[in-house]
């Protein structure tokens, strides 16, 4: 599990080790998912190994395991504006004027 407390070198770690993981019971070896995934067997060694460079092999690397869901953790409900709320309820924006 990822805590506050860990550093971004851990975190990176603990992220390629869940990579790895990912790998293993998906059955396939490196060489496979380098080849799936369209990177070199390296960069999955250095992924796995919490050495996570570059963003596009990561993502490349859970397309090819077919676990780009995990990063749906990032989705966030859209904020509804209030001028779009004051519109769908009927009533209408008034201007703010000083009154000096």
């Amino acid at each position: 599990m990822i805590t506050y407390g860990m550093s971004n070198d851990a975190v990176k770690a603990y992220i390629g080790q869940q990579l790895k993981q990912m790998r293993i019971n998906a059955r396939i070896n490196q060489e496979q998912l380098a080849e799936s995934a369209g990177i070199s067997r390296s960069a999955i060694t250095a992924i796995e190994n919490g050495h996570i460079g570059n963003f596009d092999s990561l993502l490349n690397m859970l397309r090819a395991l077919q676990k780009l869901n995990v990063l749906d953790a990032f989705a966030t409900e859209a904020m509804v504006s209030p001028l779009l709320i004051a519109q769908t309820s009927g009533k209408t924006i008034k201007r703010i004027h000083n009154s000096n």
